[in-house]
């Protein structure tokens, strides 16, 4: 290789040397580090040309030299100056130095087409003067290893290359005279100003290994003059390298800049401009005392724990710096002197994943809050539109919902942070599926991606966010497998991280609903048990778990034990406030008491659907004006449901053909899906399922029912078993007794004896084990 190797050097100092010789410009600079040649084509021409080398730190005389001066600037000298007489063009004039010595003159010479500069890109070999000694392949490595650097591709064929010697002369006689910006440059891989190598160096083996190891030496003799530091740092700034410019920073101890250097990066917003591993690791890097008394960090301390899912740690740390008062949200907004514009609106931040329920006096403390900071202060209005957001959400006034969104959005694509405008795609996304409205909800998952195509590193949870988004849109179109398999692959890790709660009620719908209806009733309560461990402090959870517990049982016909959990729940929303009301359904506005009238007006409906009075309270909490669209449409299907119950056939049709037609425009399929313990009964009476197929959009949601899964009559029915006698096999299944059963039916107790009589019968049995035995096997229950 050595032979080869020479081979290409002679044919470069060749080529070098008749540009040089042939050049229009009567000066010629080499400018270029350290083992490009210069020394060595000087050395060449002055044995050509027969001429001495002047190598002095003083430039020449005019008559101290021929007709040729060669100058081989000393690598000491910072500053010369190329004389006024030597662009006459009477004499040549080559001057060999390195890239930090600045000549006085050159550039006026090279304007004036007097002077010709030939620098690193000019005196490294080309890929194509490569190859005519080694071929394509050998060509290409050595490019990648070497750069095309004369002294590395000399040194790449000897035998012994001695690399503990190359390391130190490259860093003596290269790295050491190079500033700190370029150091920090070709530390990163990209090219130097003044370009020493390309990236391939430093990723290469073998050689390419020797620069990095230099460069890694010099840096690190750097890094422990406190002096440099901060210019280091500024260098890695400067090449967007942010966490490691506070990182050098921290290391050499200089803790006050690397905070400034923190603020700068935004602080606790620094986590969705670069990430949660780097937030995690400029958090590490400072001491516990300075962050203990350092608002910023504190902030972004308390914001890491809640992305964790430590609330009650995000609470600590804010008590343990400013005292318990920092915990107290009303204090905090109304407090101006004790608490900055900034502080105030972390802790409006931190609403969103408390236990708080914001009342109308906090929400206008919160919307004021935003005249302290400047019309471009884009990160903090947005946050502080999220915070409102969250709190809109929950008392579902999704129209003014949907503008706060519009607002925060603004601010956040002003700011050019993706991450954030990818959380308002998500919120608008999950409130048109709470609306029932499929359609948007696609759009806004669309647009969320497109969001997360944009963030610059990578972000596991938030993947997940949208993976689950995308699941639970293609779950409105009739296909569960996406989320299945999210709920089986990805589940566990998601519930361990950042929750706020119309997340969790979200997931919790999705979930339950899906685990339901295509894996058991066991794998549902399953899922749901394991969010109430993990959710265990927070009674807005905890409620809505058993809720959605309560559904999951009545779905699975258990009504009585879903009964009897829901009268376990601490409210003021039981069965006899909902037996009680009329008037009262439609001005309920808590998001929870809804949910829990709701839940109760369902066990109603399917316990007594003649009971007097019931399609008034129906109509009354369909007319509340803070239901979700998916709540709407269950109640409709309720409606139906009693009117055909009450043989008003005529009713019963006209709602369910609006319903359907509703779900069709909406593009929405779940909520009817999970209302199956009704629309059974509805769709398997002829007269009502051939009225509806007169209807072609109503007809398109029959058969979308249909190939989820939903059949046209009961399977007691298909068994031969009455509703009533269906309905009696469900009570004993869950334990009841025949005094029980005749005070829940209205009936006398011979009159219950005379129906488990005729129950026995069909079911071939002679006692209640059996029959419940039995009903299992035909899947009458699960």
């Amino acid at each position: 290789m050595a032979d080869t190797s020479h081979k290409a050097i002679d044919i470069r100092r060749d080529d070098l040397l008749r540009r040089i010789a042939t050049a229009a410009e009567p000066i010629v600079v080499l400018d270029a580090v350290a083992g490009m040649g210069k020394s060595t084509l000087l050395s060449q021409l002055a044995s050509k040309l027969q001429c001495p080398i002047w190598r002095s730190v003083l430039p020449p005389g005019e008559d101290t030299f021929g007709e040729v001066l060669l100058w081989d600037v000393p690598s000491d000298v910072h500053e010369a100056e190329v004389a006024a007489g030597w662009q006459d063009g009477g004499r040549r004039v080559v001057i060999a130095k390195r890239p930090r010595t600045r000549l006085l003159g050159l550039d006026r010479a090279i304007a004036y087409g007097k002077a010709l500069c030939l620098g690193t890109d000019d005196l490294c070999f080309s890929l194509d003067e490569l190859e005519t000694s080694y071929g394509k392949t050998e060509a290409a490595r050595l490019l990648a290893e070497t750069g095309g650097w004369p002294f590395l591709v000399r040194l790449l064929g000897r035998q012994s290359r001695g690399e503990a010697a190359v390391i130190r002369f490259l860093a003596d006689d290269v790295l050491r005279e190079m500033a700190d910006s370029e150091l920090v440059q070709l530390s990163l891989g990209q090219q130097a100003a003044k370009p020493l190598a390309s990236a391939a160096y430093l990723q290469a083996t073998g050689i390419g290994g020797v620069l990095a190891a230099a460069v890694d030496m010099v840096l690190a003799e750097r890094l422990e003059d406190g002096a440099r530091v901060p210019v280091i740092s500024a260098a890695y700034s400067a090449h967007g390298m942010q966490t490691e410019a506070i990182l050098v920073l921290q290391r050499a101890g200089l803790h006050e800049l690397a905070v400034r250097a923190f603020v700068a990066a935004f602080g606790r917003y620094y986590i969705f401009f670069h990430g949660s591993e780097a937030f995690d690791r400029v958090l590490a890097g400072f001491p516990a005392e300075l962050a203990a008394q350092n608002e910023g960090i504190v902030t972004a301390l308390a914001l890491q724990a809640l992305k964790r899912g430590e609330v009650l740690r995000a609470q600590r740390l804010l008590a343990d710096c400013y005292g318990s008062r920092a915990n107290n949200v009303q204090k905090v907004l109304s407090d101006r002197a004790a608490f900055s514009a900034a502080f105030r609106s972390f802790r409006l931040v931190m609403l969103i994943y408390e236990d708080v329920v914001l009342g109308d006096d906090l929400l206008e403390q919160s919307t004021t809050l935003l005249s302290e900071f400047p019309l471009d202060a884009d990160l903090e209005r947005g946050s502080i539109y999220n915070s409102i957001l969250e709190f809109y959400i929950r008392r579902r006034r999704f129209a003014v919902a949907q503008d706060i969104a519009d607002r925060a959005l603004f601010h956040y694509e002003r700011a050019g942070v993706p991450l954030l405008c990818f959380y308002i795609n998500l919120h608008q996304a999950m409130m048109h599926l709470m609306s029932g409205d499929a359609v948007r909800a696609r759009k806004n998952a669309v647009d969320a991606a497109e969001q997360m195509s944009r963030v610059p590193f990578d972000s596991p949870m938030d993947k997940r966010l949208l993976a689950l988004l995308e699941a639970c849109v293609e779950y409105e179109d009739g296909k569960p497998e996406p989320l299945a398999r999210f709920l089986t692959s990805e589940m566990d890790d998601f519930s361990h991280g950042e929750i706020w709660p119309s997340l969790i009620e979200f997931a919790l719908q999705y979930g339950s609903q899906a685990l339901s209806e295509h894996f058991s009733m066991i794998a549902a309560r399953g899922f749901l048990d394991r969010w109430r461990a993990y959710q265990v402090y927070n009674r807005q959870f905890r409620l809505m778990i058993e809720v959605r517990d309560a559904v999951i049982l009545q779905n699975g016909n258990r009504w009585q034990e879903a009964a009897e959990k829901l009268a376990s729940v601490q409210a003021r929303i039981n069965r006899t406030w909902v037996e009680a009301a009329v008037d009262e359904l439609t001005r309920l506005q808590d998001r929870d008491e809804i949910a829990l009238a709701v839940v109760w007006l369902r066990h109603i409906v399917f316990e007594m659907p003649g009971r007097v009075h019931l399609d008034r309270q129906l109509s009354a909490m369909a007319g509340n004006l803070n239901l979700t669209g998916r709540q709407r449409l269950c109640i409709e299907v309720w409606q139906a449901y009693v009117a055909r119950r009450r043989r008003n056939l005529t009713s019963a049709r006209s709602i369910l053909q609006k319903t359907f037609e509703n779900a069709a425009r909406l593009g929405t399929i779940a909520p009817l899906s999970e209302e199956r313990q009704f629309l059974r009964e509805l769709t398997g009476d002829r007269r009502i399922s051939d009225f509806l197929q007169t209807t072609p959009t109503a007809q398109q949601i029959m058969r979308r029912l249909r190939d989820t899964g939903l059949p046209n009559t009961t399977l007691g029915e298909k068994n031969g078993l009455t509703r009533r006698e269906t309905r009696l096999l469900l009570m004993i299944a869950e334990g009841a007794s025949n005094k029980f059963i005749a005070h829940a039916l209205g009936l006398s107790e011979a009159t219950v004896k005379f129906h488990l009589g005729n129950l026995y019968r069909k079911l071939g049995c002679g006692r209640r084990r059996e029959a419940i035995t039995a009903a299992k096997a035909l899947g009458v229950i699960s």
